[in-house]
């Protein structure tokens, strides 16, 4: 093994993956009905239309370019018309491996492991990409952030050419014990928590955001967790999450407790920061034969109201939204509610339909102020990616046969009526092969140009607007 790695010459990231799922496979036989191995190879094709950019009029004696996300766009071309950022193709493609141990005296041992190589015909956003920056605009990679992790190996393993970068992400590594009085697991592993359907207020670390492709995994943080059971449904749920080096301000720690009484699941969370808390709860239950969830969670920012850090603010830039360790959250926001309310019903055995409203008052009803939000803390920290107050969202899921599903949900954004929606059709060909086709769509006034003296930007003139049109189709195969 060791010769095969020397002759290869890997980088040093690869290595280590490799030696931590060496740690459990090399010795599988010695325990081997105690041992399993897992994983999927998926691949992605992506075509995304070119963005809209609805430029004023601008000196060209101000300008060298304008570099967007996506393509950088010469001044010779930006006078008085509209503009737009060049389509795309993308490959984006995904190995996991995952490995675990299990033993009922010992504990279990769960590590994944997760390479993804990526292709842009626009060699800007692969540069992009490169640079550790993945909030493009209409991208839909997810990634891990360092945030909400004491250590971890380098985003980006390598980069190929001018169009190609390959990503990693040590998603699990965690060992867990139980017993009769409950649950402790320890090291890399995923929380999530809410009773809504598609956006939870108590579900802050690490969401997905909705036009994310591959969304089967959620991403694994740093924390040491505790669930005992109480009662024949009652939970109590606690933990410790270890941001980036131990820091107090990447950190957190959570209490919850669950519990169903008389056909109410019901639950209540409260989750500390280093500068805020948040105070939340949500039902489940079904009315006839309705399904029916509400979700709430309050989040206060203790620092609100200090004026001097506020001002902090003024100088904060977008480039902050990539970065891992955060001044203090009060410097940036204000305390809000966010909620969620819905509904599902079966028209039939294979048709389900559900609506749900969400209210997110860390967002804005003022389209000028969203590109300002995303370098508040409530988006840095506190898992909010929406920048509207209020959205309707409409879904439908419908079995075709037995091997084919078809699902479509739309979000609508009622402050500024644009609207994100998706069509996709999944088909088992097998026990291990799957593929889907998938569309996203949107609607809303585009990107908008704008410059002040030396001073050029864009901003969005709805949030859904400046989504690109996108076409994928998948082919996955489990192992």
């Amino acid at each position: 093994m060791l010769e095969l790695v020397q002759k290869l010459r890997l980088p040093a990231n690869v290595l280590l993956g490799i030696t931590l799922l060496s740690t459990i496979v090399l010795p599988m036989n010695s325990y081997a009905d105690s041992f399993s191995f897992s994983g999927y190879v998926k691949s992605y094709a992506l075509a995304q239309d070119s963005i809209s950019i609805q430029s004023d009029a601008i000196d060209k004696s101000l300008i060298g370019s304008i570099t967007t996300e996506n393509i950088t766009i010469e001044n010779n071309s930006i006078q008085n018309q509209a503009q737009s950022i060049a389509g795309n193709f993308q490959s984006q493609n995904a190995l996991r491996l995952m490995a675990s141990y299990l033993s009922s005296s010992k504990g279990n041992i769960e590590i994944d492991y997760e390479i993804q190589p990526l292709y842009f015909s626009n060699s800007a956003m692969a540069k992009y990409y490169n640079k550790g920056n993945l909030g493009v605009i209409g991208g839909t990679v997810s990634s891990a952030s360092n945030q909400y992790r004491f250590k971890d190996l380098d985003a980006v393993l390598s980069d190929v050419g001018s169009h190609g970068v390959v990503l990693q992400n040590l998603d699990r590594f965690n060992y867990q014990y139980n017993d009769q009085y409950g649950d402790l697991t320890v090291g890399r592993q995923v929380l999530s928590f809410g009773s809504a359907r598609f956006t939870n207020p108590t579900d802050i670390f690490i969401p997905f955001a909705i036009q994310t492709l591959n969304q089967e995994y959620r991403v694994g943080i740093d924390a040491i967790r505790y669930k005992a059971d109480v009662g024949d449904f009652a939970v109590i749920d606690m933990g410790l999450v270890i941001g980036e080096d131990g820091k107090k301000q990447n950190s957190a720690a959570f209490l919850r407790g669950k519990n169903s009484i008389q056909g109410n699941d019901i639950e209540a969370i409260a989750i500390i920061l280093d500068d805020a808390w948040l105070l939340g709860g949500g039902i489940e239950r079904s009315i006839g034969d309705f399904g029916f969830w509400f979700e709430a969670a309050y989040m206060d920012w203790q620092q609100s109201n200090n004026q001097e850090e506020n001002n902090l603010l003024e100088n904060t830039t977008e480039d902050n939204s990539t970065t891992n360790t955060l001044p203090a959250a009060g410097a940036y926001t204000e305390n809000y509610w966010r909620s969620s309310i819905g509904s599902d019903y079966a028209l039939n055995e294979d048709v389900i339909i559900m609506i749900e409203y969400h209210y997110n008052g860390a967002g804005s009803n003022n389209v000028e102020k969203y590109t300002k939000l995303a370098t508040q803390a409530p988006y840095q920290k506190a898992g909010v990616y929406l920048y509207g107050e209020h959205y309707l969202i409409p879904a439908l899921t419908w079995l075709a046969s037995p091997l084919v599903s078809v699902s479509a949900s739309a979000f609508y954004n009622i402050s500024d009526s644009s609207v994100f929606l998706t069509v996709s059709s999944e088909t088992s060909w097998s026990d291990n092969l799957y593929s889907d086709l998938g569309l996203y769509i949107s609607h809303g006034d585009t990107l908008q140009y704008n410059a002040s003296n030396a001073d050029i930007g864009y901003t969005l003139d709805s949030e859904f607007g400046a989504y690109p049109l996108s076409i994928y189709a998948s082919l996955s195969y489990y192992f």
